[in-house]
């Protein structure tokens, strides 16, 4: 990859002193750390040249917003962007004693964010794409098991139900969604003030959606454990925010889409690691699972538990 990435590189005439792959993500999109006079700034490859123009075009309506990288040389015709380079990522630094620090960082962006209106083009978050998503719990997390009929049925049932809920949670104030909001897209720095201090990459795939999303992708992470004293934090801090929203609502809705969103994941992790052999993302299932299952045995939710507790207690 490094010898294909220098090729494009000299392609363009860019003039660098050493490059170096640093990480992928869930997608074909990969960082490269790349060095010039001194300089160590980073490169973003991405294939796909509908989400690099999607990164691109966020980037310029957010910059004066929140925090994103700067855009230092757009070689978008070759699928790569040369970007700042934030340095210190969340799920590198984050530990006991700076996690309510970092999180309440991380919030106080997205309350700036679900403050002012959005003056730009986003489309919206639907329930037909909340399902959608849903689904690939359904689809991948027992792809290799001879029970095609009884799943199909148990997702039927379960989607009844869910797609009420849906219709509830998308009374809430539409915001812009980050929609991965979570330790390996955020960054601290310390240098810049309020808000601004919480750096944001691989926000493409934004939506216009229900305010919870992102504060429940914050605070119910595939990737470290939230301590439940900071989540209860996170949202009583947000809703002080914002006295207007009715506040059953807004816990009714939280634990939908924490739902939601942790059978998305399932399912993705689960397709990358069986599709694309990137089996290093079956290490989080164990953690989600116990956060659907915990979301799930809420009162409120014990019939859509009970639809899929079949499920969930079979061994993968």
């Amino acid at each position: 990859m490094i010898k294909f990435i220098t090729e494009k590189l000299k392609t363009n005439k860019v003039k660098f002193d050493n490059l170096k792959f640093l990480a992928g993500d869930a997608s074909p999109r990969r960082y490269f750390l790349i060095d010039a006079r001194e300089k160590k700034n980073i490169l973003m490859y991405d294939e796909d040249y509908v989400n690099l123009n999607k990164f691109i075009y966020l980037s310029n309506n957010l910059k004066n917003l929140v925090t994103v990288p700067k855009i230092i040389q757009n070689l978008k015709d070759s699928g790569i962007i040369i970007i700042e380079n934030f340095s210190f990522k969340y799920g590198e630094i984050l530990n006991s004693q700076n996690q309510k620090k970092l999180y309440h960082v991380a919030l106080d962006a997205l309350i700036y964010m679900h403050k002012i209106d959005i003056d730009f083009k986003i489309l919206n978050y639907s329930k037909e794409l909340f399902i959608k998503e849903s689904d690939l719990f359904f689809e991948w997390f027992f792809k290799n098991q001879n029970s095609h009929l009884e799943i199909h049925e148990i997702k039927q049932a379960f989607n009844y139900i869910l797609e009420k809920h849906l219709d509830e949670v998308l009374n809430l104030p539409k915001v812009f969604i980050h929609r991965d909001y979570h330790v390996d897209n955020l960054f601290y720095l310390d240098q810049r003030k309020s808000h601004f201090q919480c750096g944001w990459i691989d926000y493409q795939d934004a939506l216009m959606g229900p305010c919870v999303y992102d504060l429940v992708s914050l605070c119910q992470d595939a990737r470290v454990d939230v301590k439940k004293k900071i989540e209860k934090e996170i949202t009583e801090k947000y809703l002080n925010k914002f006295p207007s929203i009715n506040k059953d609502l807004f816990k009714f809705s939280y634990t939908t889409i924490a739902i939601q969103r942790h059978l998305k994941v399932l399912g993705i992790f689960s397709r990358l690691a069986m599709r694309d052999n990137k089996i290093n993302y079956m290490k989080f299932i164990p953690r989600v699972k116990n956060l659907l299952i915990e979301n799930l045995q809420m009162k409120e939710f014990l019939p859509l538990y009970k639809i899929i507790k079949p499920l969930l207690e079979r061994k993968i």
